[in-house]
């Protein structure tokens, strides 16, 4: 009898552990399914156009700020109703390569939005999150999720000093009073200073569609002066009229919105936003 009973507590602990490699609602997997049976890669011209697709799918869903940042062990954090910017582009950019891919389920979406957010796409704590912008572009062009597509020929470059989250570290639960993940963070931001990266200025985002070589659906990622910061706000690009907008996860609006204003608009009074890099999913 102990040893029955001690094998259901063992598959318990099990089950329990399992559970905790994913963290979601069951709402969440519903609409993931349902946007999974709407769309079809077949439908639309390109992958942007699906991007921009499934993008839309999320307007109106609430933004919550640092959805990611709780001070917890790693699990996998998935939801449709609490996004950020960085986790709505990462969500929607993983339910596009799932339906682009041919797969099925909500099941391959979370090894999509797995292999997207974390460094060579294997979940390790917290060091293995793709946390800046820059990490996130690069490892992904490395996995072939994603290209570069900032290629305006009058684009410019901005030196790039990566040191913002080693140096604010009460910022982050996961680093404050943690000596030895700060020591991580601080090794893997040391690649990335001192070199530069390429930007279109923001004074270029009123050219038209030919001229920026923009496309519906690519992704944007706005470059800010912040010291030790390389992004400051991620979004999918569409056009209206002629002019460019973000798809966003506002932070002002307090949910995911089709910008009304232009891009060029939006940047335009904000001075530490430089400009924008283009990304583009394959």
């Amino acid at each position: 009898m102990k040893r029955h009973l001690s094998f259901i507590l063992l598959l318990l602990l099990s089950a329990s552990a399992v559970a905790q490699e994913r963290i979601f609602d069951r709402s969440d997997s519903i609409f993931i399914e349902k946007i999974l049976s709407k769309h079809s890669i077949r439908k639309y011209s390109t992958t942007g156009e699906l991007a921009l697709a499934v993008a839309s799918e999320f307007i109106g869903r609430e933004y919550v700020a640092g959805t990611l940042e709780n001070g917890r062990k790693e699990p996998l954090y998935i939801s449709c109703t609490k996004l950020d910017c960085t986790t709505f582009v990462e969500l929607a950019t993983a339910i596009t390569v799932t339906i682009a891919s041919g797969e099925k389920g909500f099941n391959a979406v979370s090894k999509n939005l797995e292999k997207i957010r974390y460094r060579n796409g294997v979940r390790d704590g917290y060091a293995s999150r793709l946390h800046y912008t820059t990490w996130w572009i690069d490892d992904n062009i490395k996995k072939g999720i994603i290209e570069e597509a900032t290629n305006l020929s009058q684009h410019k470059q901005q030196p790039l000093n990566l040191h913002f989250m080693s140096r604010n570290s009460d910022k982050y639960p996961a680093l404050k009073d943690n000596a030895p993940m700060r020591a991580k963070i601080e090794e893997l931001e040391k690649p990335f200073r001192g070199i530069t990266i390429s930007y279109i200025p923001k004074a270029l985002l009123n050219l038209d569609r030919n001229k920026l070589k923009i496309e519906n659906g690519d992704i944007i990622a706005l470059v800010t002066t912040t010291d030790g910061l390389d992004i400051s706000h991620v979004g999918f690009a569409f056009w209206k009229n002629g002019n460019l907008h973000l798809l966003h996860a506002s932070s002002a609006k307090k949910m995911v919105i089709k910008d009304a204003q232009t891009l060029h608009s939006y940047q335009k009074n904000k001075k530490k936003q430089t400009g924008i890099r283009v990304l583009r999913i394959k």
